[in-house]
């Protein structure tokens, strides 16, 4: 038996029956073991005791569990904190992951006496004032562009939901990272292992969607030699090749039902069992999900395993599309300039205030990916130094899949969306030039001499 004896955790539930088991389990550990009713009761215990950990249920009576972490926090802010929660109250948990605590585990199909342990062995090996890696929120390094993608925004929302990433990243907790095709989802996955204390070990990643359920099964789990045909040598899956580090599985509702009870088995018990193997193989992995598809519908539709869901969306990040953060179209056209240009060594380019304003008025159904192509494309189309309306090309047609700002389709050649552009933001700004100029982003100049070319000027 391990030598636990100095660490005293001080466990806190309501319910009597689960005070019991946790102590039982704990207590074979070898650890001191102090118990409380309530959150009030936790508190009280604190006047005498010195704790290593806190073991606490979330919703309780007199004092709640996210109370009780705010309490904890701020007598002793490195002590970590276990919340327990039922599914209903998953909300409150996240919560309590951004006010501070180690990580949670769920009550309702029951967490294993191994997992507990686990965890709580966890809490003592990873010091709980780690620091993630410094870097500057949300901005790129030019120089580095090109070897190491990073997360490019001047959004507010966006800085946000990069705090939250950060917060959450020392935890092994499961992420699950919803968002529109483009969005970024696989870079916020990268930035989570990136912050996280696994950072060292190397980011693995599937396509739940790119393989045959029988291939996927084999990809993740593994397989022994001979266990079907062409299965010629052992193979590691990827949840063996990460462990100790961070696993991404991309557009997980693609994933068939039963590979779904498998993999909720392994996120549960934190072992896997390869195809053909003879006994589980255990594994410490933390499992980063993406999905742009509606995953309460596919739960409706009994496409996707409600359990399994409550397994992943331990820590729910809802990304942001391009239409809704437009004030980082500028700095993102900046770096997708910028790395065109690096990656083909071509003199730097500049953009056309108009070329901006157009792109500023287009709904981006494609997001970010959508946009990093069109300004591939157009830098490609520019012959001079300066990126043009002209230039703005889908697929050899004029960018006219947009809508502008009143909801009107934006259709026809350049110079006529252009036209239509401006004249709509006229319109809004109740024919004052200078507030049009401001909304499009060009001189009260340019805006003149364009109403002039239309035989709209003065």
């Amino acid at each position: 038996m391990e030598n636990n004896a100095s660490k005293k955790i001080l466990i806190v539930d309501d319910e009597s029956e689960m005070r019991i088991a946790l102590e039982t389990t704990l207590k074979r550990e070898n650890y001191q073991l102090v118990c409380a009713e309530d959150g009030k009761q936790a508190l009280d215990q604190f006047e005498d005791n010195a704790f290593d950990l806190v073991l606490t249920d979330v919703r309780m009576p007199k004092l709640s569990g996210l109370e009780l972490l705010r309490a904890v926090k701020e007598r002793a802010p490195k002590i970590p904190v276990v919340m327990m929660t039922a599914y209903g109250t998953i909300d409150n948990a996240v919560e309590a992951m951004k006010e501070g605590a180690f990580d949670y585990l769920i009550k309702g199909s029951g967490f294993s006496a191994d997992v507990l342990v686990s965890t709580v062995k966890r809490a003592f090996l990873n010091p709980q004032d780690y620091v993630p890696p410094a870097r500057p929120l949300g901005l790129v390094d030019k120089a580095d562009s090109i070897t190491a993608k990073k997360i490019v925004t001047q959004n507010e929302e966006m800085k946000k939901l990069l705090k939250f990433a950060e917060n959450v990243a020392y935890s092994k907790s499961s992420v699950l990272i919803m968002g529109e095709t483009g969005t970024g989802k696989e870079l916020f996955a990268r930035y989570i292992h990136q912050c996280s204390p696994r950072a060292g070990k190397s980011f693995m990643a599937v396509n739940c969607a790119a393989l045959p359920e029988g291939l996927l099964e084999s990809e993740l789990f593994g397989h022994e030699k001979g266990s079907f045909t062409g299965a010629t040598e052992n193979k590691e899956g990827k949840f063996q090749q990460a462990h100790q580090s961070s696993l991404l599985l991309d557009e997980i509702t693609e994933m068939g039902l039963p590979l779904q009870a498998k993999l909720l088995r392994v996120l549960q018990e934190h072992e896997v069992d390869k195809v053909g193997g003879k006994a589980p193989i255990p594994v410490d992995v933390r499992v980063i999900a993406t999905t742009n598809s509606d995953i309460r519908r596919r739960i409706q539709n009994q496409e996707f395993r409600e359990d399994l869901y409550y397994r992943l969306n331990v820590i729910p990040l809802n990304l942001i599309p391009l239409r809704e953060r437009k004030d980082d179209i500028p700095l993102l056209a900046e770096h997708f300039m910028n790395q065109f240009c690096q990656e083909n060594s071509r003199s730097p380019v500049k953009m056309d205030p108009a070329t901006l304003a157009l792109l500023k008025k287009y709904s981006w159904p494609g997001n970010i990916r959508e946009l990093g192509n069109i300004i591939e494309r157009t830098c490609l189309m520019c012959q001079g130094d300066t990126l043009l309306p002209s230039h703005l090309f889908f697929d050899d047609e004029p960018l006219s899949s947009g809508k502008n700002a009143a909801g009107a389709r934006l259709t026809g050649t350049i110079s006529e969306m252009e036209k239509e552009l401006i004249l709509q933001t006229l319109k809004e700004c109740s024919d004052n030039k200078t507030k049009a100029a401001e909304s499009l982003g060009i001189s009260i100049r340019t805006l003149r001499n364009k109403l002039n070319e239309y035989n709209e000027g003065e």
